[in-house]
């Protein structure tokens, strides 16, 4: 910043002597910024004889001696040393006092003297003032925890602003309200300020917080303000940081809360929370309260209690106590809890399983619980839901009636509250096989075949052949499926093959019939090669081979009419082997065409009459 001009008329004084007069003009005040340079004017006129005319600059010390620092005159320039100013004046050729560099120990009166001889001589004063802004103010906040309890104010903080000039002063902010400047020792708050002068000249000032403090401080924030002027005489402010202190006090009220959700059901997780509104926090005891006595549980430092996988039992009253010495007697430091656990019991199945029962039989089974709540009880196999109450009934049961059946129960409103219980059911009795006697055809000796016994029953049936082979084996949950493979010879024809099926309860018993029936000497109008007739198929076969017959009489009967000229020649195209599947029980019996290649030749597929390419 530039020095300043105060406004006024600044200094002019005349003289006048016998040959002429002297007048000076100063100004009255210059301003200026610690540390920039500042011109200090000397505007003289003198009137008569100017001879030998001389300027002196002068300081004023504090004890009211002058102390020349410069001087000119019409030969000559000078500096006068030792009064520290050597290095840092000039003077113009207009006699105007040049400072490079202002210090505060320039803020005095400066005098400047013209002397012009017979004209006589004059002097004008300015006083030169000096400011510097100080420094952002630090704050150092008391670390300690404080107590609402003590008895005299306490030490809050202390904020200090260093080289500022002309003196700054500091105030006190809590929650941004100004707080009244008090200096003399009290029992509610008053603070101590400090000013230190530095070897520069420049202030540093300090002011210590006391606060008699209650718990409606616990939150509060606190700053301080440095206040302080500049050139233009204005009041300016630079602002600390916000701090807040640790105070200790002691609890008033005590909370005790489910902090899981507020349905429990057995098997959750439930966390209690215990809190005292007092600082530092003090440790918690919790009890469980049975009856007249208290049953101590754990103590805690964050206030919380968890019980795991709580059980009907865990329901009840708690209690939870906050250790908190500095409380007066009259502040209740003990709460209470009671929580509600959702229950439902283990299920009553009767009878107990695993349940055996005869094939045939009627079956009822009662399924049955307790809880906190009417439970819904239903009653399912698999997905398929048998009863939605807690009877199960099974009218005549069969084989397919054995399995693991479920009985579940539920509270509705409660979600996630369900119990199971499994029930096992055996079906006994003798072995029940699929069909009776079948009959399955071949072509030729040592054809393959394959012969399927499937058998249910309780204790699992075992099944047997009257053949030398080893059969394939395969269980279900209701039965026991036997595949064989055999080639069919004379021997087997004639004796046939049986399957026998046997549990502790009886057998069941399916027989086979082979037969050996070679193809008609035309050659089929596709191969049969590779083919397994399976048994069980024996009566399709017979129904196909007289179809075949029949249609043989009608190709004769077309023929010889043609042959007589009653009937034209005629072309067709060839068709693909006829394959024909006939079902009987579980057995699948494939047919393929075995006809001569003449009878294919004539043969459509609905047994209509069919030339033989361009033949008649």
């Amino acid at each position: 910043m530039k020095s300043t001009l105060k406004q006024c008329k600044g200094l002019s004084t005349v003289l006048k002597g016998a040959l002429g007069s002297v007048e000076v003009s100063v100004p009255e005040q210059l301003d200026v910024e610690v540390g920039r340079p500042v011109k200090i004017p000397c505007t003289h006129t003198i009137t008569g004889s100017k001879s030998n005319v001389m300027v002196e600059w002068f300081i004023v010390n504090k004890n009211g001696d002058r102390q020349r620092i410069a001087y000119k005159d019409a030969t000559s320039s000078m500096v006068d040393p030792d009064t520290g100013y050597g290095k840092r004046v000039t003077m113009d050729n207009d006699f105007t006092l040049s400072i490079s560099r202002v210090e505060v120990m320039d803020e005095r009166a400066f005098l400047c003297q013209v002397i012009a001889g017979a004209a006589g001589s004059q002097e004008g004063k300015t006083e030169l003032k000096v400011y510097d802004a100080p420094e952002q103010p630090e704050v150092t906040s008391n670390r300690a925890t404080l107590s609402v309890t003590e008895q005299h104010p306490s030490e809050i903080g202390t904020c200090t602003s260093r080289n500022g000039y002309p003196e700054p002063s500091i105030v006190w902010f809590k929650d941004g309200v100004l707080l009244p400047i008090v200096t003399n020792h009290n029992e509610n708050m008053y603070m101590i300020p400090r000013v230190v002068k530095e070897a520069s000249g420049l202030y540093t000032v300090t002011n210590n917080l006391y606060f008699k403090l209650s718990k409606a401080d616990k939150d509060s924030q606190y700053h301080c303000q440095v206040h302080y002027r500049m050139m233009d005489e204005k009041q300016r402010t630079l602002d600390s940081e916000k701090f807040k202190i640790s105070l200790h006090y002691h609890t008033e009220t005590v909370t005790f809360n489910l902090a899981s959700s507020a349905i429990i059901k057995e098997g959750d997780d439930v966390r209690l929370q215990c809190s005292a509104d007092g600082f530092p926090q003090p440790e918690y005891i919790f009890y469980k309260l049975e009856d007249t006595e208290e049953r101590e549980l754990e103590t805690s430092r964050d206030g919380i209690l968890v019980l795991k996988g709580v059980t009907k039992e865990q329901g009840g009253r708690y209690q939870c106590e906050a250790l908190d010495f500095d409380a007066p007697s009259e502040v209740e430091l003990k709460k209470d809890l009671s929580i509600v656990v959702n229950y439902l019991d283990p299920l009553l199945v009767t009878p107990k399983g695993p349940l055996t029962v005869q094939l045939g039989d009627d079956v009822e089974v009662s399924c049955s619980t307790e809880g906190s709540a009417s439970p819904k009880i239903m009653w399912r196999k698999g997905k398929d839901h048998l009863s939605h109450s807690g009877t199960l009934n099974l009218k005549k049961v069969s084989y397919k009636s054995s399995g693991t059946y479920m009985c579940e129960a539920s509270v509705p409103s409660i979600r996630g509250l369900v119990k199971t219980q499994q029930l096992k059911v055996f079906v006994e009795g003798k072995p029940s096989m699929e069909g009776d006697v079948s009959e399955v055809k071949v072509d030729k000796e040592g054809e393959k075949v394959t012969l399927i016994c499937s058998a249910s029953g309780h204790p699992s049936p075992t099944i047997t052949w009257n053949v030398e082979q080893w059969p394939l084996l395969t269980s279900s949950e209701n039965g026991v499926i036997s595949k064989l493979s055999v080639a069919v010879t004379s021997r087997i024809v004639q004796h046939g093959i049986t399957c026998n099926a046997t549990n502790k309860y009886g057998w069941a018993q399916r027989s086979f019939q082979l037969a050996i029936v070679p193809p008609t000497t035309e050659p089929p109008v596709t191969s049969g090669a590779n083919r397994e007739p399976q048994g069980g198929g024996g009566g399709a076969v017979i129904a196909v081979v007289v179809c075949v017959l029949l249609l043989l009489l009608v190709v004769a009967s077309l023929y010889c009419l043609h042959k007589k000229g009653k009937l034209p020649c005629g072309k067709t195209e060839k068709k693909e082997g006829v394959h024909t599947e006939v079902k009987n029980d579980d057995i699948v019996v494939e047919m393929k065409s075995g006809q001569s290649p003449e009878a294919s030749g004539l043969l459509g597929l609905n047994g209509e009459k069919r030339p033989s390419g361009d033949r008649c």
